[in-house]
C-alpha cells in the first residue's frame, strides 16, 4: 500500500473547500488518517492547492519556526474550521439542513476570512478581481478555503455535493446526470466493485 503523504493525497473533492475537508482519510473508520499533523503539513498542502506560492510558504515557514506555539495554535484553529465545513457539507450531502450551531460557527469564520479580502476593478471591461491581505497571518491559509465554501453555498449546485459511499469523503459531482457515488472511480469505485464481485462469487461457491 502506498504511503499516505501530502504529495500523494488525491484531490477528488472537486472544490477547494471539499479537498480541504478530505485531508482526513477515511472518515468511516474509528481512527482516520490525519494528513495535516503539523503546521508544515498545512503549508505543503496549501502550496499543492496553490493557496500559497513557494516564496510565501518560505516566509510562513520562517515565521512558524520563530513562533512554534503560535503556529501550533493556528493549526488547531484551522483544523477546527475544517470540522465545521465537514459538518456543514455533510448535512447538505445527506439532504439535511445544517444545525444552527454549525451555521453560526461557519458565519463567524466567514466574517473573519472576508475581513482580509479586497477587491480590485481593472481595465475598460471593469474586470473585478480579488486579493488577500496579510498573507503572513498564520490563519490566512483558511481564508480562501472559507471563500470557496461560501461560493459553493450560494451557487445553484448544492445538489452536486455528495458523500462517497466507500470512504466518506465529500465531493462535487460534475457528471451530467449527477449520478456519481464515489469520490474516485479509480480508487473507491473499483474497490467497492471488487468487493462485491468477491462476495458474489464466494456466495455462489458456498451455494
Amino acid at each position: 500500500m502506498e504511503e499516505r503523504t501530502i504529495e500523494s493525497l488525491p484531490l477528488d473533492g472537486g472544490k477547494l473547500c471539499l479537498n480541504f475537508v478530505n485531508t482526513v482519510h477515511d472518515r468511516t473508520v474509528e481512527e482516520p488518517f490525519e494528513y495535516l499533523s503539523s503546521y508544515n503539513d498545512l503549508l505543503e498542502w496549501s502550496v499543492k492547492l496553490e493557496i500559497l506560492s513557494s516564496p510565501e510558504r518560505e516566509k510562513l515557514t520562517s515565521l512558524a519556526d520563530d513562533d512554534p506555539e503560535k503556529s501550533s495554535a493556528a493549526l488547531r484553529q484551522v483544523l477546527e474550521a475544517r470540522e465545521v465545513l465537514y459538518n456543514l457539507f455533510l448535512a447538505i450531502a445527506q439532504n439535511r439542513v445544517p444545525n444552527d450551531e454549525t451555521q453560526g460557527k461557519f458565519n463567524k469564520l466567514l466574517s473573519e476570512a472576508t475581513s482580509g479580502l479586497a477587491l480590485q476593478i481593472k481595465g475598460e471591461d471593469l474586470n473585478v478581481q480579488h486579493k488577500w491581505l496579510e498573507k503572513d497571518n498564520f490563519r490566512y491559509l483558511s481564508y480562501p478555503i472559507l471563500k470557496s465554501a461560501y461560493d459553493l453555498l450560494v451557487s445553484d449546485d448544492l445538489d452536486r455535493v455528495k458523500e462517497c459511499g466507500a470512504c466518506g469523503w465529500l465531493f462535487y459531482d460534475q457528471s451530467k446526470n449527477k449520478s456519481r457515488k464515489w469520490c474516485s472511480m479509480e480508487n473507491c469505485g473499483s474497490n467497492v466493485k471488487a468487493k462485491r464481485y468477491y462476495h458474489r462469487h464466494k456466495k455462489k461457491k458456498e451455494d
